[in-house]
């Protein structure tokens, strides 16, 4: 049987034309991208070499602040090439968070720049950071000497993190862990912990998940300090 090629018409050329990147709206590309990049950012820069316009969309802010960051080393890696040295960069000046958590706990742990290293944990604890959330509240009532102001902000802190149905505490600690473990830590930090008869620290280890074991959330949080400073001081 013979098959006759068919013409195109003025309508299938119409419509062909039409059917590119230039005709899609920039906000659905900003968004198909973004979730591209929440994949992967090796999917990203390859979807980005494809086309000049989605090179344009992919350096978006929203793209940025979505991109996925298991591609690159917890920790600073010196010899990273300058393109991925900037675009973590670019991630961290447009509100990633997991780029925010990362560089606040190397900073504030390893370079001992605490001032700059907790600013950026609490950008990205504002952001909804889980991780960062739970070590912003930590640090909050183990450095607060007495300052009650202080103590009740890192109790918030953790309290909106227990009401959050995502949240799993054991998951938490685990993965504040892995990040500790990470790079160097050289900050001995001075943490102000307390104690309490209701519960036995170093009978218990750190993956204790049950808030019933102790009087109150309070001190559960207090045991919850105690354990992180710990991890710190071994790491040292």
């Amino acid at each position: 049987m013979v098959v006759k090629k068919m013409k195109r018409t003025k309508l299938d050329n119409k419509v062909g034309s039409r059917c590119n990147i230039k005709s899609l709206p920039k906000d659905l590309l900003t968004d198909v991208l973004a979730r591209v990049a929440s994949g992967s950012v090796a999917d990203l820069f390859n979807v980005e070499r494809s086309c000049k316009d989605l090179l344009e969309v992919g350096n978006d802010n929203y793209v940025l602040q979505h991109a996925c960051m298991n591609g690159f080393h917890i920790a600073p890696d010196w010899h990273k090439s300058d393109k991925a040295s900037l675009f973590l960069r670019r991630c961290r000046e447009n509100g990633n968070a997991e780029a925010l958590f990362r560089q606040g706990m190397f900073e504030y742990f390893s370079l001992l720049e605490t001032e700059s290293g907790f600013m950026l944990l609490q950008r990205a604890a504002h952001k909804g950071h889980i991780e960062a959330t739970y070590v912003v509240g930590i640090l909050l009532i183990s450095l607060s000497g007495g300052d009650n102001r202080l103590r009740r902000q890192g109790l918030n802190h953790l309290s909106c993190l227990k009401r959050r149905r995502c949240f799993k505490i054991r998951e938490c600690r685990k993965r504040v862990e892995r990040v500790v473990s990470s790079f160097w830590i050289y900050n001995n930090v001075n943490l102000d912990t307390r104690t309490c008869n209701c519960w036995n620290t170093y009978r218990r280890g750190w993956e204790e998940d049950n808030y019933g074991v102790t009087c109150s959330e309070s001190c559960f949080w207090d045991r919850e300090a105690a354990m992180f400073c710990n991890l710190i001081r071994s790491r040292l």
